[in-house]
């Protein structure tokens, strides 16, 4: 392995400017693993939920993209003063029936065939930059060529002479297709969604109805988890869900010993963002010294790492330990004695980067961390009075993990926690009560007698 010319890559890469005593932190470049903005104006705030990522989402699964000042109001006039359709003078009451079908009550496009998400537009200020990143991730790490999902959503007959009307005349989309960005690095995660996603197609009117909270709990599942994989170093198993405890949004009380609020919520996954983009920033750099041939975490590199020969160890270790006397030297930082030991040279990068007079300031003042935040306080946090922000699950969110938990047969009530806690969804033991008592009075418990280990849930589709 060529360590010598990756070594320049990463000089190279770092603008490092040895005569000057300059390095440019470089971050994100090399396969970025998250679509977060370090602009404020650019980071997504979801004021309209998850509506417009999905619209772009959709557009990016069947390559198309919006029309130049696209308008959903001027769909009507489109429809109506298009040759093909005759009003025969009735021109005012099919207005009246096209705005009924297409549009809420709130003037918002109404869903009714699965094609029309690709009509959803984006924000109207800069959000959209980090609205089309946000689309281009989903794209990318969970639904790159699922061509079920792409036939989901494209245009079909559909047997409502309305539906149909509005689908034979509704304005082209122009073509495009939009280059891959992102990887996955948490594969297991992906997995999941897919399979939930297939079972979900079968169900046309609950994937419409549902799929802004599949996309969204499954966005904040992979970001909160690769938060946490990161700053877990080398020692975790990729494929290992790390625990956050929820509480249910209608718990009343919250006390100091719920798990949530003991090392295992909110509090942590927000602490161990402050460290996102330093862990980022190293394994972008680990990435070119290594010089592996797909972009991996951490945990993978040094797997690489423990198997190579000793040789190429040695020489490894070597230009790993020549980097961080560049890189510190250039930032002013106190020279150590570097060991021969890949972990501590890790932590010692990490602290070097992370450093409070430095890029440290630099990184935690970029707002990045901010990012995941969003999504939790849109989604997944609630105030707890004097315990803050608490991790949350609302009823409407937990009956859909409910449905992609259980699908077609009934399982185990034990079962049911199993599978939440695949999905990175932890209860204790009060939450689970309450999850069994909403159950119950939806009818959808099955007791063969009072054991717990004979109450079964039944699929709710």
């Amino acid at each position: 392995m060529n360590f010598s010319q990756n070594y320049e890559n990463l000089l190279k890469q770092m603008k490092f400017k040895r005569e000057e005593g300059k390095v440019t932190h470089n971050n994100f470049k090399i396969s970025p693993l998250l679509p977060f903005q370090t602009r404020h104006p650019e980071r997504v705030k979801f004021d309209n939920g998850f509506k417009s990522i999905l619209g772009e989402f959709t557009r990016l699964e069947l390559n198309k993209s919006l029309i130049d000042d696209f308008d959903i109001n001027q769909i009507i006039f489109d429809i109506i003063n298009n040759p093909s359709v005759d009003a025969y003078g009735e021109e005012k009451f099919l207005e009246k029936l096209l705005k009924e079908y297409l549009f809420t009550e709130n003037n918002e496009l109404n869903i009714l065939n699965p094609y029309l998400f690709s009509y959803i537009p984006l924000s109207d200020n800069k959000q959209a930059i980090g609205e089309k990143d946000i689309a281009l991730f989903l794209r990318d790490i969970f639904c790159l060529d699922n061509y079920d999902l792409i036939k989901f959503f494209e245009k079909d007959k559909s047997p409502h002479p309305v539906i149909n009307l509005i689908l034979n005349n509704i304005p082209q989309l122009n073509d495009k297709e939009t280059p891959v960005k992102y990887k996955s690095v948490l594969d297991n995660i992906v997995d999941l969604f897919n399979e939930d996603i297939e079972y979900a197609i079968n169900y046309e009117n609950f994937l419409i109805n549902d799929i802004s909270n599949i996309f969204a709990y499954y966005y904040f599942f992979y970001t909160s988890q690769l938060v946490l994989k990161l700053n877990d170093r080398v020692t975790t198993s990729i494929d290992d869900v790390e625990p956050l405890y929820y509480l249910l949004d209608w718990e009343i009380g919250a006390n100091k010993n719920r798990k949530t609020l003991k090392g295992y919520g909110w509090d942590l996954l927000k602490y161990k963002s402050y460290n996102l983009a330093a862990w980022i920033s190293v394994v972008d750099q680990l990435n070119i010294l290594f010089g592996v041939d797909d972009y991996c975490l951490l945990g993978d590199i040094y797997e690489a790492f423990n198997q190579l020969s000793l040789h190429d160890q040695e020489e490894f270790l070597k230009y790993f330990k020549m980097w961080i006397k560049d890189y510190s030297d250039a930032r002013g930082l106190e020279d150590i004695i570097l060991p021969d030991d890949f972990v501590e040279l890790v932590d010692i990068l990490y602290e070097s980067l992370n450093d409070e007079s430095g890029i440290g300031v630099e990184i935690r003042t970029s707002r990045y961390p901010l990012n995941l935040e969003e999504i939790a306080r849109a989604f997944f946090v609630k105030g707890r009075g004097k315990h803050g922000l608490v991790l949350n699950i609302t009823r409407e969110m937990l009956l859909t993990l409910t449905t992609l938990c259980i699908k077609d047969k009934p399982i185990k009530l034990k079962q049911l926690y199993k599978e939440y806690e695949k999905r990175g969804l932890f209860f204790d033991k009060y939450s689970k009560y309450e999850i069994e008592d909403f159950l119950t009075k939806l009818n959808l418990i099955d007791k063969k007698s009072d054991s717990g280990d004979a109450k079964y849930v039944r699929p709710i589709l």
